[in-house]
């Protein structure tokens, strides 16, 4: 403070209104810029402002300097000494009031320093609320003030000590006389009071009363979310964030300009006409009116509220943000790794994590549900977009003074986006959040050795496994692994973890991977199940493959031995059953170790398979006191037989003796038939009676004499043999002469023929006692004799050199009528009677040779000339080729 604020004029031994001796006196003083005494000479005095005029001797310019920087070589220098040490005492205690006053002023006492309960109702009885209101600000006052000063009674080096209450600035004396001072001489100073000061008017002091009512109220005001019960997602801070500006910002462009307008409005048109008339119009007189001055301290106000309001908002929105993790601001590489277990977080904020992320698994990495990047940037633009905004609240001049016409683009003056606080806080924002992406990402990369596990499709899994055929014990070192791996995510793996400013939410992956692993073991076990109940039911079939096999109903006494030879390995097979069982059984212990509960039916599946041996041995006992009784029936069956067997073969062999009679050569399908029924009738009847030896021996009766049946049979093969031959010579003629010439192989026809004339030959001596047959045997020789010349013919016509013209030149000589070609059947060719044109055909087709052969010379002449022609053509290219290179 200015130290001539503080000079005691009681120090002064004359008065300069009263003595003149004073004048052109020379004196040492200070004077700007100098810092030490020099000497001057006295010019005039100032008595309004106590002010000399002093001139200096080497120069003509004069300074005005106060009295304490004035001595007169006539003072007591101890007694001016004295002057100055009293000036600087009195402004070091006002200086320390000032501060006592503005740290009390600045104390928040949340209530600690209010009266008691008692004498708040107590006063609110006598008096109203605005009374105690004011008593208890008082109150506070008065007692913080206490607080203050005891505070720093115990700490002595504190710079602010605890001054008197009652302490006030000891005013300047008037220089001016009083001896004259009459009422004439106090008014004029009153009225320029008036002029000068904008206090002239109660009104007025109300109207700055609420406008620093309405300012204080807008430095209370959230401009940000600062205050979180939780962390959120950066989307839902991001919209509790705007919808708390859009109504802070609502409130300063409308509600804020409305009230301050409507204060003023009140109480200044109270006055009415003159200096802080609100309805003047005209901008020549409004410039020089206190009103104006009013107006810009009004604007004063209010901007220095709101840019309190956007410092302060603005430092706490970065202190919500940036909570305090020294870990997050030392980290200097930007390719850190996180090397620590996934637990415990090195990054532990001081203060509670603002954003809540959730980690989740993606098919390239892992991933949050917000992306990390987006956070400096939303964060920033954020701040940036409402110190914008602050920039465009209107002022109240337009609102209050509505005769004039103003621009529309008053604002008052906010803080702007390059002040060097508003730099600073967003550089710590920017760099916390710059350097507490680099531990986020790196966390969430430790995450990617769990992507396997996370996208395994357990059904192939499964297969995989299957496939590789493993044993049990294989199959249980994998489910162990898999119990093991799950108890590993359940110890390594978080619920949550804050690093820096973000809470994590690790759970639902943690639980995706646990269920994973839950879901693996529970395949693997239920794979295991389904081989156990393979392998167990596979044993059971064996069983009931031996029950079924022992139970079998004998149809003859030799299904009764087969199932008595059978039985004899039953107890080896069922040993062999029970081994097998009980190494199913040490696999069924895998299960029962991992407390793995069998399904109701596989459990009884599991004990009737250990209980089956004990069945089948019973059943042995039973089934052979079965085989007992069914032993006696088949003997008697076995008799009953016999007869019957006796009789068929009387039967058939009067039969035969009765059909080998017959020798009509027109019947050869139907005798063919007949005799090969008979002949399996005969083989049938054979085989029956091996099937009844056999059985007559194992029930030790003689044996039964097939002899006949050995002699029927031998006679009856000649006979079987004769009419199979014919039959089936005549179906080969009927397809060689039916079908078209071009489809019959002549190689085949050549063969069939000699083999049926040799079969047929080989007959002959067979039959010499039988002359009907005898003579059926040469009429078939005669059929197939009669055949071969056929064979000449179908050889010319076949020849491939025959065409169309030759066709048409045969079916002219020999008269025939329609076209022919060697897709014709041969019949054609016997209906037209070619077997007597034989010599036509062999004349047309030795004709057709011989044209081919020409037409074969002329195309191997044409070739060679071709050929020739061609050389040459190649041989001249190659001439003119060589003469052009030359």
């Amino acid at each position: 403070m200015p130290l001539e604020l503080f000079d005691d004029n009681e120090y002064d031994s004359f008065d300069p209104e009263v003595l003149d001796f004073w004048k052109s006196m020379e004196v040492f003083a200070i004077a700007s810029p100098y810092i030490r005494w020099h000497r001057y000479t006295l010019v005039n005095h100032d008595p309004s402002t106590n002010r000399w005029e002093l001139s200096d001797k080497d120069s003509t310019e004069s300074h005005q300097v106060p009295r304490l920087q004035l001595y007169f070589l006539f003072e007591d220098p101890e007694k001016f000494a004295r002057r100055i040490l009293a000036a600087i005492t009195a402004r070091n205690k006002a200086e320390n009031a000032i501060r006592f006053r503005f740290l009390c002023k600045h104390i928040s006492g949340d209530g600690c320093f209010a009266p008691g309960q008692a004498l708040e109702q107590s006063i609110l009885r006598r008096t109203s609320e605005e009374i105690y209101g004011i008593f208890k600000s008082r109150y506070e006052d008065y007692h913080i003030a206490l607080a203050v000063g005891i505070h720093l009674a115990k700490d002595s080096s504190s710079a602010i000590k605890q001054p008197d209450l009652n302490l006030s600035l000891k005013p300047k004396r008037s220089f001016v006389s009083l001896k004259n001072e009459t009422m004439d001489s106090i008014v004029p100073l009153l009225d320029r009071l008036r002029r000068q000061t904008l206090l002239c008017n109660p009104n007025v002091v109300h109207a700055l009363r609420f406008v620093n009512q309405e300012c204080e109220m807008v430095r209370k005001l959230p401009l940000f979310v600062v205050a979180l019960d939780r962390p959120i997602p950066l989307e839902d801070y991001e919209k509790q964030n705007l919808t708390q500006t859009s109504k802070t910002i609502k409130y300063l462009q409308n509600t804020w300009i409305e009230r301050t307008t409507m204060h003023l409005h009140r109480l200044l048109s109270r006055i009415g006409q003159g200096d802080l008339n609100i309805g003047v119009s005209r901008w020549e007189i409004y410039t020089v009116m206190k009103l104006k001055r009013l107006i810009e301290q009004v604007l004063f106000r209010m901007q220095d509220a709101l840019r309190d309001l956007v410092l302060d908002s603005t430092a706490a929105y970065v202190h919500l943000l940036v909570n305090d993790c020294s870990a997050v601001l030392a980290i200097e590489n930007d390719d850190y790794f996180w090397d620590g277990n996934l637990l415990d977080s090195p990054f532990e904020p001081k203060r509670s994590a603002v954003f809540y992320l959730t980690l989740e698994m993606g098919p390239e990495a892992p991933y949050y549900s917000t992306d990390p990047d987006l956070f400096p940037g939303t964060l920033r633009n954020a701040m940036d977009d409402v110190l914008r905004e602050c920039h465009f609240i209107h002022t109240i001049e337009p609102s209050l003074m509505q005769s004039l016409i103003f621009a529309e683009n008053l604002y008052l003056s906010s803080v702007g986006l390059i002040d060097s606080t508003i730099v600073k806080l967003r550089q710590t924002l920017l760099e916390y959040y710059r350097k507490a992406l680099l531990p986020l990402q790196a966390y969430a990369a430790r995450f990617a050795a769990y992507k396997e596990l996370f996208f395994t499709n357990v059904k192939e899994f499964i297969e995989q496994v299957k496939s590789a055929d493993k044993s049990s014990s294989e199959i249980k070192e994998d489910i162990a692994f898999q119990i093991r791996m799950r108890e590993n995510l359940e110890h390594t793996v978080p619920l949550s973890i804050a690093i820096g400013p973000f809470w994590i939410n690790v759970q639902p992956l943690k639980e995706a991977l646990i269920r994973k692993r839950l879901e693996l073991t529970t395949a693997l076990l239920k794979m295991l199940t389904e081989k156990l109940r393979i392998k167990t039911a596979d044993v059971i079939t064996c069983y009931n493959a031996i029950n079924e096999r022992m139970c079998e109903k004998p149809v003859s006494i030799e299904h009764i031995y087969d199932i008595r030879a059978y039985m004899e390995d039953v107890p080896e097979l069922v040993g062999r059953l029970e081994d097998r069982m009980r190494g199913i059984l040490y696999e069924y212990e895998i299960l029962e170790a991992f407390l793995h509960n069998l399904p109701d039916a596989d459990f009884q599946q599991k004990w009737n398979a250990l209980a089956y041996p004990r069945t089948v041995l019973k059943q042995m006992v039973s089934i052979k006191e079965f085989h007992e009784s069914e032993v006696d029936r088949f003997r008697k069956q076995q008799f009953a037989d016999e007869a019957a067997f006796a009789a068929s073969i009387e039967d058939i062999n009067a039969y035969i003796s009765k059909f080998t009679t017959l020798y009509d050569v027109s019947k050869v399908s139907e005798m063919s038939v007949e005799v090969r029924r008979l002949w399996k009738t005969l083989q049938e009847l054979i085989d029956q009676g091996h099937v009844m030896n056999r059985r007559q021996e194992l029930f030790e009766m003689a044996p039964i004499s097939l002899n006949n049946l050995f002699e029927l049979q031998h006679t009856f093969q000649a006979y079987r043999e004769l009419w199979t031959v014919a039959a089936d010579y005549l179906k080969l003629e009927e397809t060689w002469i039916g079908n078209p010439l071009a489809s019959v192989d002549l190689e085949a026809v050549r063969r069939g023929l000699q083999q049926t004339h040799d079969s047929l030959k080989d007959l002959l001596p067979l039959f010499r006692d039988q002359p009907q047959l005898l003579a059926v045997v040469e009429h078939f020789i005669l059929v197939v004799e009669d055949f071969r010349p056929n064979l000449d013919i179908m050889e010319l016509l076949k020849c491939p050199y025959l065409e169309a013209i030759h066709w048409g030149q045969l079916a002219k000589e020999i008269g025939v009528k329609g076209k022919l070609s060697v897709d014709v059947g041969f019949d054609v060719f016997l209906e037209h009677g070619f077997r007597d044109h034989l010599e036509t055909v062999r004349r047309v087709v030795v004709k057709a040779e011989q044209l081919r052969q020409e037409q074969e010379a002329r195309w191997a002449e044409e070739e060679r000339i071709r050929q020739i022609e061609e050389a040459y053509r190649r041989a001249r290219t190659e001439r003119r080729l060589n003469r052009a290179e030359l």
